[in-house]
């Protein structure tokens, strides 16, 4: 099993060793809402059937892991532990309802 946390300081030095933003938060939050565009764009694309048949795969996984990887980023410029705010997601949302609809 991957650690979060080990990752997340792996993709923050990285973003250091790149000269890439380890300061502004502000745009890590633009940058990731790019990366949510192309996300969309992809599935708006595709031919919009159900996920294990659905085209354009490869770029949807793609902005996903790119989201992914700014929000790894984002935690560790904050200072705080991936595994714990995944967790508590986590946690919160199964007590949550929800009823399936858009």
């Amino acid at each position: 099993m991957i650690d979060l946390s080990k990752l997340q300081k792996g993709i923050y030095q990285n973003k250091i060793d790149k000269g890439f933003n380890v300061t502004d938060i502000g745009k890590e939050i633009i940058l990731m809402t790019e990366e949510l565009g192309e996300l969309a764009r992809a599935y708006k694309n595709s031919n919009k059937k159900p996920a294990g048949k659905i085209s354009h795969k490869d770029e949807i996984i793609d902005a996903i892991g790119d989201l992914m990887v700014y929000c790894l980023g984002l935690c560790e410029m904050l200072g705080v532990n991936s595994n714990e705010v995944l967790e508590k997601v986590v946690e919160n949302n199964k007590k949550r309802t929800h009823t399936g609809n858009m």
